[in-house]
């Protein structure tokens, strides 16, 4: 998709399908990683549409959109499951429009164990209902389970779901178990534990690991290296073990931000940067681009701006000494030579002078506005700049809004992110 002339094609396809749908006044909620997919929506109705020359990504779904269609009209009349309303196809796109369920999916939520607990039992209600239909979810993640306006609960996205026996149903719904067949993606057992863990207190976080035993899961042990490996490889395991020391993406969790391939080694952590870069890569030319990072983590996106996209210059931010370190040692293995900074974006100082003054062309702020205290001085900042690249974690509306009153007149939703949240392409 990288081909500009393939990208028009893709924007007058979508203008099409809008237009033939009669939804052209529909606002774009979300974009899949896969280009071909994307969820509209009005006062009344989700429509979730992909375009069928284009799309990429069916098999990693259980249902096409005949079959989550079918499977919803089987749950009709469980409260909080979507109404399907119509399935449609052409040979140019499908579409399968739902009755919209207006609230707030609970990775958005800051709530206490109480109210969490609360939620649990109303989803708890739902699953069940679902098992007595013969139906498992099999995607019971934060982001598609919604808390209501009136204290009730939603679940939503049935693309991952299938049908199954009552007890396999609950075996996968609440423990993720399963005997074969489709695969259970997340179960309420994970999503608790996901939950607890970034929310809870990184100490009590630390101490629930220690006595568990649970203070590295296998999941996220460094691979073996041998005693001649490279001074490359030498150098990114030593990162990972920064990265996995610091309080810069799982405080507490021994878990890097981002998992990396290199030469057959699998370095382990939270977000495949592959599907990541196969994203940020394409979004804009970055040839020549000088590009200022604002948390930059382990600093993999400034390291490939200057090793694949070009750039001609970065500038990598955070705050966190461990992972500034991780950082170089990653630029040291890639053979990348980025500039560093540690900052903190809440600091009193002036860091806005000192930041502008590396004169970037390009700012990227992805994943951080929700972790600054002051975000409307970070806001200013952004404004500061032609064009910002941007990640946020509430409802494209509210991010577009932010963006548009710091003077960007194009912001365009380039993807929603494996996490659900918007990135967005923003020009004065």
């Amino acid at each position: 998709m990288n081909n500009p002339v393939i990208v028009d094609e893709l924007e007058q396809s979508w203008s099409k399908a809008l237009a033939e749908s009669g939804i052209e006044s529909a606002a774009l909620l979300s974009c899949s990683y896969d280009p071909a997919r994307r969820t509209y929506a009005d006062n009344k109705n989700i429509y979730k549409i992909i375009l069928l020359h284009y799309e990429t990504t069916s098999k990693l779904r259980a249902q096409d959109f005949q079959g989550e269609f079918m499977i919803l009209k089987d749950c009709a009349g469980i409260l909080g499951i979507p109404v399907a309303i119509e399935c449609r196809r052409n040979g140019d796109f499908e579409i399968l429009v739902l009755e919209r369920i207006y609230g707030e999916p609970l990775d958005r939520l800051k709530i206490g164990l109480f109210q969490l607990f609360v939620i649990m039992i109303k989803l708890g209600v739902i699953l069940f209902r679902l098992a007595r239909k013969g139906i498992s979810h099999n995607d019971i993640k934060a982001e598609n389970v919604l808390k209501l306006s009136d204290g009730g609960v939603a679940l939503v996205d049935f693309d991952q779901a299938v049908r199954v026996g009552f007890f396999e149903s609950i075996l996968r719904s609440f423990l993720g178990i399963n005997k074969g067949g489709a695969r259970v993606h997340y179960s309420v057992t994970v999503l608790l534990k996901d939950y607890l863990k970034k929310n809870l207190p990184p100490k009590t976080v630390t101490l629930l690991k220690r006595m568990t035993g649970k203070d590295l899961s296998r999941k996220h042990r460094l691979p073996s290296i041998p005693g001649d490996a490279s001074p490359q490889l030498v150098a990114l395991y030593k990162a990972w073990q920064l990265a996995q020391e610091s309080d810069a993406s799982s405080p507490g969790g021994m878990v890097a931000y981002y998992a990396f391939n290199f030469y057959g080694y699998r370095f382990p952590g939270e977000r495949p940067w592959e599907e990541r870069w196969t994203v940020l890569k394409k979004i804009t030319d970055y040839s020549g681009k000088r590009v200022l990072e604002l948390g930059c983590n382990m600093s993999l996106l400034s390291c490939f701006l200057l090793k694949e996209g070009g750039a001609s210059a970065a500038l990598a931010v955070d705050v966190d000494n461990k992972i500034l370190g991780s950082a170089k040692l990653v630029a040291t293995a890639l053979g990348i030579a980025p500039s560093f900074t540690k900052q903190n974006l809440d600091d009193l100082d002036d860091w806005e002078t000192t930041l502008s003054n590396f004169k970037p062309d390009i700012v990227f702020a992805l994943n951080v506005l929700n972790w600054v205290k002051d975000k409307q001085r970070l806001l200013n900042f952004l404004g500061r700049f032609d064009e910002v690249i941007f990640e946020g974690h509430d409802a494209v509306e509210t991010e577009t809004e932010r963006l548009s009153n710091i003077g960007f007149k194009q912001i365009r939703l380039i993807a929603t992110s494996e996490r659900k949240r918007p990135i967005m392409h923003c020009h004065k």
